[in-house]
C-alpha cells in the first residue's frame, strides 16, 4: 500500500509529543489521587460520564443518575460514593479503573507503534499493512478516547473555573491534546482511505 510520509509524520508527531510529557501517565497519576489526596467532596461530575460508567458498571445507564434528581448538569463525587457503596462499590476506584483501562491500552502498543512508524519512514521500501494500519488505528483512537473521556468527565460549567486544580490540570492536557488534533484527524483519514 502506498505510504504518504508527510501524513506518517503527522501521526508520529502527534505520538512523541504525547509521549514527551508522558500524557497518559500524567493523567492516571491525577485520578489517581481520588478519595486520597483530593477529597471526593471537592469533585464534580457530569450526569453524563456518571451515565456511561453506570452503564459499563450495571449495564443499566439510569441506575446512578435516576438517585439524582434536579436540573443540575453535574453531581458531586462523594454523593455518588455514598450511594454506590450499597452496591459494594468503590466509585474513586471505578473512575480510576475507567481511566487506567485507557492507559493500559496505551502501554500495549505504544512501542510497537514506535518501532513501526520510524520503519515506514526511515525505509524507503518498508510497505505499509493492514497489521500497520490497525495498529495505528488502534493507538489514534484510543488517544482520542482519552480526550474525549476527559471531556466527558467534566462538568461544562466548570470548563471557566480557575478555583480548582483538579479540573485546571485536567483541563490544560485538554487544551494539550485539542492542539494535536489536526494530526489526529488527517492520520485517520488516510488511515481509512487505505484500508
Amino acid at each position: 500500500m502506498k505510504k504518504n510520509l508527510e501524513i506518517l509524520e503527522k501521526i508520529y508527531d502527534l505520538r512523541y509529543k504525547s509521549g514527551k510529557v508522558h500524557i497518559f501517565y500524567s493523567i492516571n497519576k491525577l485520578v489517581g489521587r481520588f478519595g486520597n489526596v483530593v477529597s471526593l467532596d471537592k469533585i464534580y461530575v457530569s450526569k453524563e460520564y456518571l451515565s456511561y460508567l453506570s452503564e459499563k458498571l450495571f449495564k443499566d445507564r439510569e441506575r446512578l443518575t435516576s438517585f439524582f434528581g434536579g436540573n443540575n448538569k453535574f453531581v458531586r463525587l462523594s454523593l455518588v460514593q455514598e450511594f454506590i457503596q450499597d452496591f459494594g462499590r468503590d466509585i474513586a476506584q471505578d473512575v480510576k479503573d475507567d481511566f487506567l483501562e485507557i492507559k493500559q491500552y496505551n502501554s500495549s502498543v505504544f512501542k510497537a507503534v514506535k518501532e513501526r512508524m520510524i520503519a515506514l519512514k526511515e525505509n524507503e521500501n518498508e510497505e505499509i499493512t493492514k497489521e500497520d494500519i490497525d495498529l495505528i488505528q488502534g493507538y489514534l483512537t484510543n488517544w482520542k478516547k482519552l480526550q474525549d473521556k476527559i471531556k466527558h468527565f467534566i462538568p461544562e460549567e466548570f470548563y471557566s473555573q480557575k478555583n480548582n486544580y483538579f479540573y485546571t490540570s485536567l483541563l490544560s492536557y485538554v487544551k494539550f491534546l485539542e492542539k494535536l488534533n489536526p494530526n489526529y484527524e488527517v492520520g485517520m483519514k488516510y488511515l481509512e482511505e487505505i484500508k
